[in-house]
């Protein structure tokens, strides 16, 4: 339901329905209106083009909860939320097929070679859609494997269908003790509504953010001559804006 409804707001769907509208509103001789729905798409439209608005709604974001300038030595465990894998396209291939935010499965390889007793944990992901990866030996198929995987306990909570049920799922299976030192691992964009949930449930986990979309700085300036890409961006940002605030209603974050 709340996808559907998520769907049917995002702005590239209403400039979409606007844009029914007016087809409707001239088929009706409605002209005026048909002129004015028109003029606003075509507004919108330019507005994407000339300016980096996916850039400005989501640079407060991945802002919000920076980077860690250094790694603690040792850790517990690595909390990977998902949201990285195209598990269709992944089971159809046997193989591991990522989407735009590889960056999490990057990090969590990366760091289980750093940390390797570390707890390796993936929600939002079934441990038979990655059957040739986070293994020991490596296979025609595989992408992330060696010694670093051989005899660590990985933990796939794959029934999860929105980040607070991501965090829910994870505190009951996992029931992570006072005092253990967890890394929550997710796209930056992501990262302050999944450490608001977990804090507010009350695990305290060390931010990783990663799959940075902006640039900041200068680079906010650029406008961005794709009106796929920009709508895209602006999709993604509004979306985490609107689900920010859809959890601080509810109070699923504090």
């Amino acid at each position: 339901m709340l996808e559907a409804l998520w769907w049917l707001l995002q702005p590239s769907s209403v400039l979409v329905a606007l844009l029914l509208l007016a087809f409707v509103s001239l088929r009706r001789r409605w002209l005026a209106l048909a002129r004015s729905l028109l003029g606003l798409v075509l507004l919108a439209v330019l507005a994407l083009l000339l300016l980096p608005v996916g850039s400005w709604l989501a640079a407060p974001l991945e802002a919000r909860v920076p980077a860690p300038t250094t790694l603690p030595d040792d850790v517990d465990g690595l909390l990977v939320l998902g949201g990285a894998l195209d598990w269709r396209v992944a089971s159809a291939r046997d193989q591991l097929v990522a989407n735009a935010a590889a960056e999490r499965l990057m990090a969590a390889a990366g760091l289980a070679r750093r940390y390797p007793e570390a707890r390796l944990v993936f929600t939002g992901i079934f441990g038979d859609q990655v059957p040739h990866d986070f293994q020991a030996d490596a296979d025609a198929q595989s992408f992330f494997f060696g010694a670093a995987f051989a005899s660590r306990e990985i933990v796939f909570l794959g029934g999860a269908r929105s980040t607070y049920e991501d965090a829910l799922l994870a505190l009951e299976t996992l029931e992570p003790k006072a005092g253990e030192r967890w890394l929550l691992i997710t796209s930056a964009l992501h990262m302050p509504r999944a450490l608001a949930v977990f804090e507010t449930l009350g695990w305290s986990l060390t931010p990783y953010p990663v799959d940075y979309r902006t640039a900041g700085g200068a680079a906010l300036l650029r406008p961005r001559p794709d009106l796929a890409a920009a709508l895209t961006e602006v999709d993604l940002a509004v979306r985490e804006w609107g689900a920010l605030l859809v959890y601080r209603l509810t109070g699923r974050i504090e």
